[in-house]
């Protein structure tokens, strides 16, 4: 899912994905410098703040490491278009912005040995091995390692916590408006829309390993225009359970505690969920009961195959208004 900013700035947006191209694997590196705005000549004794200024609370050792992975309903998007000088240089820490490779060349899947998919989040984690073994170059601290992301981004972190293959990579992670169990994290049905792009190029073969070898044929221009629409909710082209990268289903592992190991922040805002409801939302009012209510079986509906009161209900009541907000006779308040 791309954020409500980046829908509403396409036009920005769109200089920084005219040129695609598969040669991505790129890292964007962004390191403060040592004469911040706050910072004491070198050799200045901190006691001597009379507080009327903030006291430097930079340290001249190796900085922590934040590495942000970017959203785009896994279709689209890079790294290069956020600008880590801001957080590097106000938080004094290094700040990475990666690219890996989307949609179908990053996540087409045909659930077998044919293809087994999560070729980006290889491309993820490689990322972290290259900066785990060489940011210490730039000064960073390879044992204060953090990854973070929203959306999408998101879950990919969280994705890469239940993984086998980050293991000692990353120490901590933020874990923005998603997550491992959204229903758009994991491709559950990854050969049904491989074999509707096959179908679209003409490779519409039985035998999956048939069908691959037919894919890698096409150009790869022609396999990326194809437009395959998911189910709402979901996802086409994304990250699969493949016994290996992602060994079992999120759930499961999150039971099994495989996550034990980070220390990690969970974080959601105001606006969630926002674009599926934009077109029922009044500006004074909010959203009324009738059209929440709407709202909420729908996104059941589409989840599962059969609808029951009980989970609906349970959905209705478990949502509640956020800060001071109150469920008055007009609905609820944009501030749910």
């Amino acid at each position: 899912m791309m954020p409500i900013w980046f829908t509403f700035n396409l036009d920005i947006v769109a200089t920084y994905i005219q040129d695609q191209n598969e040669d991505c694997l790129y890292l964007n590196i962004y390191v403060p410098t040592e004469d911040g705005a706050h910072a004491k000549k070198q050799g200045e004794d901190l006691a001597d703040n009379d507080g009327d200024e903030d006291e430097d609370i930079r340290d001249t050792g190796a900085k922590p490491v934040m590495v942000y992975i970017h959203g785009g309903s896994y279709m689209e998007g890079t790294g290069n278009m956020i600008d880590g000088s801001v957080l590097a240089s106000y938080g004094n820490v290094i700040v990475i912005t990666l690219n890996f490779r989307v949609g179908v060349l990053g996540f087409l899947s045909t659930g077998d040995q044919a293809a087994k998919g999560n070729y980006g989040l290889l491309d993820q984690i490689q990322a972290l091995r290259w900066i785990s073994e060489n940011i210490g170059y730039f000064g960073g601290d390879s044992n204060r390692i953090t990854v973070f992301g929203s959306g999408i981004g998101a879950s990919c972190v969280s994705l890469l916590t239940l993984s086998h293959h980050s293991e000692g990579l990353f120490h901590r992670a933020i874990i923005q408006s998603g997550s491992a169990l959204s229903s758009w994290a994991v491709n559950y049905q990854p050969v049904k829309y491989t074999r509707l792009l096959a179908e679209k190029v003409g490779c519409n073969v039985l035998d999956t390993m048939d069908m691959v070898h037919c894919l890698r044929k096409k150009n790869a221009r022609e396999l990326v225009e194809q437009d395959i629409q998911p189910a709402r909710y979901h996802v086409a082209f994304g990250p699969v359970i493949d016994g290996d990268v992602i060994p079992d289903d999120p759930e499961i592992l999150m039971e099994q505690g495989e996550f034990l190991n980070y220390d990690i922040m969970l974080g959601v805002n105001q606006g969630e969920g926002l674009r599926f409801v934009e077109n029922v939302v009044d500006s004074e009012d909010g959203v009324s009961g009738n059209d929440f209510d709407f709202s909420v079986s729908d996104f059941v509906d589409s989840l599962s195959c059969t609808r029951t009161g009980r989970t609906v209900t349970t959905l209705r009541h478990g949502a509640r208004p956020w800060l001071h907000s109150s469920l008055t006779t007009s609905g609820w308040s944009l501030q749910w």
